[in-house]
């Protein structure tokens, strides 16, 4: 399915919206390591890419309270993807969700899980990697090509598996994101329909328009991969977008869309837009239903 012209129209305008947004700044590992004021335990990892333009990349995983308590004790993972002009601590910065996810669990309300923060810009070398810089909003829009999603599995989430006491199976590996995260969580659960029981789209949009021609593999096909994907259908797919967001009437017709072909998911619309106070609820949403079972 190509994107309609209003859908464009709606990729512009969100391009504009995001010239006045505050880029996530590059923190150093010791930074991120040095925060405090949290439950958990914050660890700054770095790990070899595959990918042919860097050779290395971090994220930020945060270690539930219990980790260092339990030693045999193993835990499910959810990755969380930033957007435009985001990067791996930009969900700490603007989304508070370390110390959301805090405040769940010791209302009880969320299970204790490893969350991990990647950053899934896509970089052209070395120099323009550094250390993992947030990217202009219409750079970013254009450069989710598949480069970086395509070695994701096997240089980010096997990174995590072999370094942290982690449950290595489909029931036990959320993936959510925001926006662009949001597109990038679609394809990679549908991409890899064996590794991803949850999923949570916030604000998303669903087709490629050119990204795709360059990974044609990972950003094409996507109806026969959610076909394949929802045969073993995931536990919980959630869409949550806010009913003035320019991509509400978009992922409308895609909830229809899965409606009509049989596949098990909610949509849920809330007050407001394309918006930090809508990502947070939804992040909120979205871990107090996984891995409840």
């Amino acid at each position: 399915m190509k994107p309609s012209p209003l859908l464009l129209c709606a990729i512009l305008v969100f391009l504009c919206s995001c010239a006045n947004v505050r880029y996530s700044h590059v923190a150093e590992s010791a930074e991120i390591e040095g925060l405090r004021d949290y439950d958990g335990t914050i660890r700054a990892v770095r790990y070899k890419s595959s990918e042919k333009a860097i050779s290395e990349r971090r994220m930020v995983v945060y270690l539930p309270e219990s980790y260092f308590k339990e030693p045999e004790r193993r835990y499910p993972v959810m990755y969380l993807l930033h957007g435009a002009r985001g990067n791996e601590v930009t969900w700490i910065e603007r989304g508070d969700c370390l110390i959301t996810l805090d405040s769940l669990r010791r209302a009880g309300s969320a299970e204790e899980f490893i969350l991990v923060l990647p950053n899934v810009n896509n970089y052209f070398s070395e120099a323009d990697y550094r250390e993992g810089h947030a990217v202009n909003a219409v750079r970013a829009f254009w450069l989710v090509d598949g480069e970086t999603e395509t070695h994701f599995m096997q240089d980010a989430v096997a990174t995590v598996d072999s370094l942290f006491r982690t449950i290595p199976d489909k029931s036990a590996r959320a993936i959510a994101g925001m926006s662009t995260g949001g597109l990038q969580s679609i394809y990679l659960s549908a991409n890899y329909p064996d590794s991803f029981g949850s999923v949570g789209l916030f604000s998303p949009y669903a087709y490629d328009t050119v990204f795709g021609l360059r990974h044609p593999e990972f950003y094409g096909g996507l109806g026969h991969k959610m076909r394949r994907q929802f045969a073993d259908a995931p536990e919980y797919y959630s869409i949550m977008i806010g009913n003035t967001d320019f991509f509400y009437p978009h992922m409308r017709l895609f909830d229809r869309s899965m409606s009509r072909k049989g596949y098990r998911h909610e949509f849920v619309a809330t007050p407001g837009g394309h918006e930090w106070y809508n990502w947070r609820k939804y992040f909120i949403l979205f871990c107090q239903n996984v891995f409840r079972n």
